[in-house]
């Protein structure tokens, strides 16, 4: 699985980068501003961690320029409490698959991230599915 992460924090930067290094199947490209989002135009990434503050409009003009080219890839914007509910409305509107708070709390991050990978395991083998190749067995 390939993750793309852009964060200016480097303290939220590093926790996440680390944590997801844990896991064998994940490979973290790390990146930053518009070159980072700009790196999904020729490179395939299952998901984008990106850190965005409401109050920082050059994080917001970061998530509108990913979503000017890319709706599909699976979205997780990283944020401080107190900013998910002035963000309610751009769940939608830039199909923000979850917020994942800031600082990190290490049972949510690996809770998102163990939910990710069943969803991303599920949608290989619905894929190998159809196109006749037999999914791996289940460990």
């Amino acid at each position: 699985m390939e993750v793309l992460l852009i964060e200016k924090d480097p303290l939220v930067r590093d926790q996440v980068k680390v944590g997801l290094q844990q896991l064998a199947d994940v490979h973290v490209t790390v990146g930053q501003g518009y070159a980072g989002i700009n790196e999904m135009r020729s490179k395939h990434f299952d998901c984008v961690m990106l850190g965005v503050d409401p109050r920082q409009k050059d994080t917001v003009k970061l998530l509108h320029h990913l979503r000017s080219f890319d709706t599909t890839t699976e979205l997780f914007v990283l944020t401080a409490p107190k900013n998910v509910r002035d963000m309610g409305h751009d769940k939608t509107k830039y199909n923000i698959h979850s917020f994942l708070l800031t600082p990190i709390q290490p049972k949510e991050f690996f809770g998102l991230l163990g939910r990710m990978l069943e969803r991303h395991a599920e949608m290989q083998r619905k894929h190998q599915t159809r196109r006749g190749t037999p999914a791996p067995a289940r460990r």
